[in-house]
């Protein structure tokens, strides 16, 4: 086994954290006063998604960990921004544009785009240096708002702030200075998806300025000149890089946008603005802070107080340890602590009891900080153990498995109850749990135990071309039949009831002409690739139950720092077969190394027992690393869904309140031709925790994956339960990151 005391430093550190978590955050819109603040923070969210003007870029971010999203319309094209504050100097951005075009079948193209900002100075308080940035303007794929830029920006009063670059692409269409860097390279004619390198800061440069003037508190002007004279929105064919997406709207009168911002609330802005003196548009963006909780000491009832022992003159019985030998003391000791854990939301699953000694084995089903369950935990054992039991160790266990062990003496549980809890964090001892302890009592009723439950489902899917947004509503039941801890019988049916998802055939098949086709066939239309997800519509609009899931679990901890899981059924609702996992992960090292295979076959797209014929074997190695400061990568290195080999990389940022906020890229063997459009699958992941929203305590999280294409090349086996994020919420990086709720 292996343990960890607090080094120095991190005691330090938790001494510090822990009162600032407790204090409220700074607003995510700053006012005046932050216009000085280190780096410096936007006022305006501009139709890029971006702290700027109009259209042109600032020197300016938003405040660390600011997830925004931004929605612009006017008659050139209408734009969905979502954006992110990934380091306090790195901002990026997704976007979804939609605007006409008379060269296209439709009429209109959609596009997709990726921008990334990184300020390089801040701003001097009292001095002449402004704040600086550089930025990438829609760097990979075809290019259609491709610019980069180099922005200085300068608060000169506490509501006036100036902002001029010099930019690149379509921030240089007009007013060009010549082009300093040499020629720019052609547009990606091709799939997309690849790095524009031979265009970035090539080609004609051209100045912009903006302006921006905070009138009230709530309201800020806005002025700028802009080089982008949107030449393909307005038919300027000479002009427009990309003459195949020409439309014909109205010329600019001339390169000046004039706006305003309306600050509707701490964490929402709606403005309008005219571009070139001709369009008019309008705008509405919000931000949030995942540090900055609706409820940010949360709504669940205080924990019982921590209970002295009496003096050993008052309970001499006790103190001697004589009770141990009672064979009833077990027992009722045991049910009286189960039973108040209960009521806090955790499951006293077994027990150790000695003399001097208990240890307990808790499931956590209320709190995302999981130091709040062992905290809480920790306060009843002091209530219900006798007097001579110094010893406290709380074990947590996830899906049948043991994943840590906190020791703890009582005496300091007792001493340090009303001090900070980085006293006790470092008083503890964090220890890989052992497997199978001896004198171990199972609680009556753990096992076999039968849950269910009943509520509404909402599945979307975005970005698709003929139906930006398509959805699903319905209800959903769940159960569970754990038959021994570890070995879970689980699944759930859904019963659609509303929709516009329909079941829709790739291309331009009907559903009938594809299900008649054969595997061979399918590939052949889709550049030699088999369909493992790009027909995901098939399995929509079913008006029948559905059983996406129908499992049979056996999770296992075979060494102290070894865990493994089997499942087998339909492990999702394209495919069934078999899964299986083994993961090495120490309790306190970043590092953890993982395996896993599948042999799986595709799911029928009606009937819920039936199967196609198509069946693959998949498999990865991975590898995965705690960063710290709440980043963590992964690399999956293996075979996927359509037979392609490669590798995904994976970094997400996390927050000690449950916030996840991830991008991930796969690239396999596929040719850019074979994968098709996009040249490889490429996506972020948001996950956003209920507690965080209400208040009240609880473990339920909403998010999911945002991806602008549904191809098949690097597409991996959805199975549930994977075991790096089923274990880590009571290992060290996690636990101690919510140490501050210990004594919540």
């Amino acid at each position: 086994m292996t343990s960890r005391r607090l080094t120095p430093t991190t005691r330090r550190l938790l001494a510090t954290a822990i009162p600032v978590a407790a204090m409220t955050l700074i607003p995510v819109t700053a006012g005046p006063t932050a216009a000085l603040a280190d780096p410096m923070i936007g006022q305006v969210i501009n139709r890029y998604g971006l702290p700027g003007i109009i259209d042109t870029p600032t020197a300016e971010a938003m405040p660390d960990a600011t997830l925004g999203a931004a929605l612009s319309w006017n008659e050139l094209g209408n734009r969905t921004g979502l954006s992110f504050q990934v380091l306090p100097r790195v901002s990026v951005a997704l976007r979804y544009g939609k605007f006409d075009s008379t060269e296209q079948e439709r009429g209109y193209v959609r596009d997709r785009s990726f921008d990334i900002r990184v300020l390089l100075l801040d701003e001097t308080p009292g001095s002449w240096r402004p704040s600086v940035a550089v930025g990438l303007q829609d760097a990979v794929g075809t290019g259609f708002y491709s610019s980069e830029y180099v922005v200085a920006s300068k608060t000169v009063t506490p509501r006036l702030r100036v902002s001029a670059g010099l930019g690149w692409g379509r921030l240089a269409s007009s007013g060009g200075l010549g082009s300093p860097f040499g020629d720019r390279g052609a547009p990606d004619e091709g799939e997309g998806g690849t790095l524009n390198t031979d265009q970035w800061f090539k080609g004609e440069v051209a100045p912009f300025l903006g302006v921006s003037w905070k009138a009230t508190d709530k309201l800020t002007l806005l002025a700028e000149y802009s080089g982008d004279d949107y030449a393909c929105e307005t038919g300027d064919a000479e002009n427009c890089a990309r003459s195949v997406w020409l439309s014909d709207k109205d010329p600019l009168k001339n390169n000046l946008n004039l706006g305003f911002s309306w600050q509707a609330g701490q964490n929402y802005q709606i403005g309008g603005y005219v571009l070139g003196g001709k369009h008019f548009g309008i705008q509405a963006s919000m931000t949030l802070n995942p540090r900055q909780s609706p409820y940010p000491s949360g709504l669940e009832k205080g924990p019982a107080p921590v209970r002295l022992r009496a003096a050993p003159s008052a309970d001499p019985e006790g103190w001697s340890g004589v009770w141990a030998g009672d064979p009833t003391a077990q027992p009722a000791i045991q049910k009286a602590l189960g039973d108040a854990l209960a009521k806090e939301g955790q499951t006293l699953e077994s027990m150790v009891l000695t003399a001097n000694r208990a240890e307990v084995r808790i499931r956590n089903n209320r709190y995302i900080q999981h130091a709040e369950a062992v905290g809480r935990t920790a306060r009843l054992m002091t209530r219900a153990l006798p007097p001579s039991v110094e010893t406290l160790v709380v074990t947590s266990v996830e899906d049948g498995m043991p994943t840590s062990s906190v020791t703890m003496r009582r005496s300091d549980v007792e001493r340090l109850e009303n001090t900070e809890a980085g006293q006790i964090a470092n008083a503890a001892v964090l220890t890989d749990a052992d497997p199978r302890p001896a004198g171990l009592v199972q609680s009556p009723g753990i096992a076999p135990r039968f849950q269910w439950s009943m509520r509404p489902y909402v599945t979307t899917g975005l970005f698709d071309p003929d139906e930006p947004l398509r959805y699903e509503v319905g209800a959903a039941a769940s159960a569970s039949y754990e038959i021994t801890p570890g070995l879970t019988v689980k699944g759930s049916v859904r019963q659609r009831v509303f929709g516009n998802a329909k079941q829709d055939a790739p291309g331009d098949l009907t559903v009938d002409e594809y299900l008649a086709l054969t595997d061979e066939q399918i590939a052949a239309g889709n550049n030699g690739v088999y369909r493992v997800r790009s027909d995901g519509r098939m399995y929509s609009g079913n008006d029948s139950p559905r059983i996406p899931e129908l499992t049979l679990n056996w999770n296992a901890r075979p060494t102290s720092t070894v865990y493994s899981r089997v499942t087998v059924g339909l492990l999702e609702n394209m495919y069934g077969g078999v899964s299986a996992e083994v993961l090495w992960k120490p309790v306190n090292s970043r590092l953890a190394l993982g395996a896993e295979v599948n042999r799986v076959k595709k799911r029928d797209y009606r009937d819920n027992f039936e199967f196609l014929d198509y069946e693959v074997t998949t498999g990865h190695v991975s590898a995965y690393y705690e960063f710290g400061g709440g980043f963590v990568g992964q690399l999956d290195v293996g075979k996927y869904l359509a037979g392609d080999n490669g590798a995904t990389v994976t970094l997400t940022r996390e927050f000690a309140n449950g916030w996840e906020v991830g991008a991930y890229a796969t690239k396999t063997d596929l040719s850019a031709e074979e994968y098709g459009e996009g040249s490889f699958d490429k996506g972020v992941t948001i996950r956003v925790p209920l507690a965080w929203a209400i208040g009240t305590p609880g473990k339920r999280t909403v998010g999911g994956s945002i991806s602008s294409l549904n191809r098949d090349g690097g597409q991996r086996v959805r199975v549930d339960g994977r075991l790096y994020d089923t274990i880590r919420d009571s290992h060290s990086t996690k636990m101690y990151d919510g140490w501050g709720k210990f004594w919540r």
